[in-house]
């Protein structure tokens, strides 16, 4: 301790905040190497030709074909890497209906156009390499060499073939925004790489299959019913340019050939790209180890938590919290022994930031849940009120005290247990955000032809019958609306009942002990808040069995990273219950964990 002392602990050497964009950008020199073996791989992949036998793959392994698409295919993942580097995002915004799809797409009109360019013309070069060595007819030149099939000709498999590969870039660019597939997302557990990766690839290119056989499957329909119209008009085009008289016969959706081509070619494209996303994804979400390169190591960590403007940066700090007061016993005393700051003690500044995520989930909770109540019941008639029967509703957990196995443990404080809604009151006064509507579509920045086109489209489907059964409401994105920051909750619930857990045994100076009370409050405020999530998708009206699952997956998800931590707590807190003093509703409840009815 003598080495942390001497030294001044009320500037930081090295910020959080500074340290994860140098932090980033060698994670992505490294993810351009991880990509460079890839692209070999999809080089083979691209170059396999069943005309050769046996020996296709030790042939496509030496080819010249797949160098060269090797080179192509590294080009476009760097592009793409480039675009999520400069693109990604952390938190999703979600919304309770399928409707939000377009607006962000008009959100960043500009984003919006870079990314399907992006795509667009990748798709457009990776197509005619791919064709290109492949040989054959698909090789030839735009127009046929004059005379051999009469006058310059268009080839009308290369007409096909440019606006497949435009269809595709366009859609795989539209699939990325709307389902929002540029969100990073942060593993729960912290594994290696080449873990990560090799467990991702078989993934990539499943998905990559079912991209491309569903795009050109559409795309046969379409250019089977307008393609001679499409043919046409491009003929007339040319025919300013160059002198064509005729028009080539022949349709290249009835070569059995061509059509496997597209679908091999539209494969190994988007296979590049899916890659190259994985890629970045674990990479840019290693967890970040602040230890040896900062000084004051806590400042720098609590700096990156109240990063709040680049969400990169707040989640891997959070992401390096759990994962040193999980794992590291050293740094855990660090923190509950650095008290000597003039800006608090340290578990004061990392408790803090950890209950506000804590206290703004659960107030988005409980206004989702408001505005969800307010809608039935301006749906339904006014109901008869119900008898009072002057008998208070008694909960599961109180149940439990009356034939519980041993003596309740947990004291109560005389103060909360003389007014019993003082604790909930007080839950309630600490999430008093203002209940947002379910349909509240605009952002303040919203305006022109953005909201002009959503509120005419908006406006349209809400006074039709089928857009309010059908196109306004998904129960996956009502789940989804109030958990955008899931891991950021898991982090902070985990993070925080471990550093209250451990605690006991190695907080010397006992900092933690005062404020258990507050931090259980807030935590069983949070898990009302998700107990009720949860009860209402399961008792909803009308909902399949699998629809609910899908609603309520992150609720229950959540509930259980609760539970866990609640019991660790109770586990090692066993025999000091009875010395804890506290609110009469969080006695109440942590008395079921004693209990271990809860």
């Amino acid at each position: 301790m003598a080495y942390r002392n001497g030294r001044d602990r009320a500037v930081a050497s090295t910020d959080f905040a500074k340290l994860c964009p140098e932090v980033f950008r060698k994670r992505f020199l490294r993810a351009c190497f991880y990509q460079l073996i890839l692209s070999y791989c999809v080089g083979v992949v691209a170059s396999l030709n069943l005309r050769h036998g046996v020996f296709t793959i030790l042939k496509a392994l030496f080819s010249t074909r797949t160098l060269v698409y090797t080179v192509v295919s590294y080009g476009a993942a760097v592009a793409v890497l480039l675009a999520h580097a400069y693109l990604y995002r952390v938190t999703r915004t979600t919304y309770d209906s399928h409707f939000p799809g377009l607006q962000r797409l008009l959100r960043n009109p500009v984003s919006t156009g870079a990314v399907i360019g992006v795509y667009v013309a990748l798709a457009q070069a990776m197509f005619f390499v791919h064709r290109w060595i492949s040989g054959g007819h698909s090789a030839r030149m735009w127009l046929y060499p004059e005379g051999q099939y009469g006058p310059p000709q268009l080839n009308p498999a290369w007409l096909a073939s440019w606006l497949l590969a435009t269809a595709t870039g366009a859609s795989y660019g539209v699939q990325l925004i709307t389902n929002e597939r540029l969100q990073l997302s942060f593993p729960s557990i912290e594994q290696s790489r080449i873990h990560a990766l090799r467990s991702r690839l078989p993934t990539c290119f499943s998905r990559a299959f079912g991209f491309s056989k569903a795009v050109v499957l559409l795309f046969w329909l379409v250019y089977f019913v307008f393609g001679w119209f499409f043919y046409r008009i491009a003929c007339g085009l040319l025919a300013h340019v160059l002198t064509t008289t005729a028009y080539a016969v022949g349709n290249p959706l009835f070569s059995l050939s061509g059509v496997v081509f597209w679908i091999h070619s539209s494969t190994t494209m988007v296979a590049t790209w899916e890659i190259a996303h994985q890629v970045f994804e674990v990479i840019a979400t290693e967890p970040t180890h602040i230890n040896e390169l900062s000084r004051d190591s806590n400042l720098c960590l609590v700096n990156g938590l109240k990063h709040g403007k680049d969400q990169l940066v707040q989640h891997l700090a959070y992401q390096e919290l759990y994962r040193l007061v999980e794992f590291s016993p050293e740094r855990r005393v660090d923190i509950y022994t650095d008290i000597d700051r003039s800006s608090g003690s340290m578990w004061k500044q990392i408790s803090t930031q950890c209950i506000d995520v804590i206290k703004a989930a659960t107030a988005q909770l409980q206004a989702q849940q408001k505005a969800a109540a307010d809608a039935a019941n301006a749906s339904k008639k006014p109901a008869k009120p119900a008898p009072e029967t002057g008998k208070p509703a008694t909960d599961p957990a109180a149940k439990s005290l009356s034939g519980a196995p041993i003596k309740p443990l947990l004291q109560q404080d005389s103060r909360s247990a003389a007014n019993g809604t003082v604790g909930p009151a007080r839950a309630a006064s600490t999430t008093n955000t203002p209940a947002a509507s379910t349909q509240a579509l605009f952002e303040p920045e919203a305006q022109g032809l953005e909201k002009y086109v959503l509120t005419l489209i908006w406006n349209t489907l809400t006074h039709s019958k089928l857009g309010e059964n059908v196109l306004l409401w998904s129960l996956h994105a009502r789940s989804m609306t109030a958990f955008a920051n899931f891991q950021l909750q898991v982090w902070a619930v985990r993070s925080l009942m471990r550093l209250v857990e451990c605690s006991l045994e190695e907080d010397r100076y006992g900092v933690v002990q005062g404020d258990i009370g507050t931090v259980l409050e807030v935590v069983f405020a949070y898990m009302g808040a998700l107990e009720k999530c949860i009860g209402i998708s399961e008792a909803g009206s009308g909902m399949r069995p699998f629809n609910v699952q899908t609603a309520a997956r992150q609720p229950q998800m959540l509930a259980q990273v609760v539970r866990n931590s609640t019991y660790a707590f109770t586990t090692r807190f066993y025999v000091h219950l009875e010395s804890l003093k506290l609110p009469a509703e969080v006695a109440r409840k942590l008395q079921a964990y004693a209990d271990f009815k809860a």
